[in-house]
């Protein structure tokens, strides 16, 4: 008897911490086999070529799955859910997420039952580009007496890229913003374009160059009869005469003369020319030494070209 008791409750505690755990391995190694854990993992959307998405929709999903107690924390967890929309064209889906496609190792002992939410709505469209120009958008007035004499890009214009229905509707980029206010003297900025549409791509990506030249307020001075030149003596020009608007500096006091412009008109293949034909005269500065001295108006816009009789 007494060896019975001093088995049973000789360090006791000791004993009875090893049967806990004993019994407590045995829970981990044999598990409930009913077990359910609820894994997070991120929605992958296979789309046709040339074909995007403009609806909303989840960036994950969550997968719950039953297994084993040891199998649902020591396997690998799903890395990705994949829905195939390879098939699919323009247009509103539903796609129903179900648990048989997501995929296991056979080794995990793990079965996927449920796939929340059970389902998606998606609105498909085709993919358009097209080139559009770029305007540069200015807040505010130059300082008192200073005009804007011109803006110049580079690139000019943007190629834009995103679904049909926002490029459709796009006539142009603008730029990110210009502080005029007060400026006296030319600006040249880096900036990069304002589009509103996250699902509108443009290249150029980054920024373009935009430069605002900046001046003394101009006037207008009136030149009259600029002789208008034909570089081939078979044809004639109609009216031989053409009288031009002038910005100039307000502080120009000198009057500008038609001695000082040339007017040309340019036929490419002279021997094409058969009936009268309207060409818009080429006018320029002879010395254009000022940059603010910018032609304006040229009247009339265009002149007849016709062939001299023989």
């Amino acid at each position: 008897m007494r060896f019975i008791r001093d088995l049973l409750l000789r360090n006791w505690g000791l004993k009875l911490t090893s049967v806990f755990l004993a019994f407590f391995l045995w829970l981990v190694v044999r598990g409930d086999p009913s077990a359910e854990r609820v894994i997070n993992v991120a929605l992958e959307l296979r789309l046709p070529r040339n074909i995007e998405i403009t609806s909303d929709r989840p960036n994950t999903v969550d997968v719950t799955v039953r297994g084993a107690f040891t199998n649902l924390w020591s396997s690998p967890t799903i890395s990705t859910y994949v829905v195939d929309l390879s098939t699919y064209d323009e247009g509103e889906h539903v796609i129903q997420l179900s648990p048989q496609n997501v995929r296991f190792p056979r080794a995990s002992g793990l079965e996927p039952i449920a796939v929340r939410p059970a389902r998606l709505k998606v609105t498909l469209e085709r993919t358009a580009a097209k080139e559009v120009p770029i305007r540069v958008v200015t807040r505010g007035e130059p300082g008192v007496g200073i005009d804007v004499y011109g803006i110049a890009l580079m690139p000019p214009t943007a190629t834009i890229s995103g679904p049909r229905s926002s490029i459709e509707k796009m006539r142009d980029v603008a730029t990110e913003p210009v502080a005029l206010a007060d400026q006296r003297v030319s600006i040249r900025k880096f900036l990069n374009l304002d589009i509103r549409d996250d699902a509108v791509h443009s290249i150029p990506s980054g920024p373009v160059q935009v430069t605002i030249e900046l001046g003394p307020h101009r006037r207008l001075q009136k030149v009259a009869k600029i002789p208008v030149v034909c570089k081939d003596d078979t044809l004639a020009v109609s009216p031989r005469w053409i009288t031009i608007q002038v910005l100039v500096p307000i502080s120009y006091t000198r009057v500008l003369i038609a001695a000082e412009f040339s007017a040309a008109v340019n036929v490419p293949d002279p021997a094409s020319v058969q009936a009268p034909v309207k060409i818009k005269p080429e006018v320029r500065l002879k010395d254009p030494g000022d940059p603010a001295i910018v032609i304006k108006d040229v009247q009339p816009a265009e002149v007849t070209v016709r062939k001299k009789p023989r």
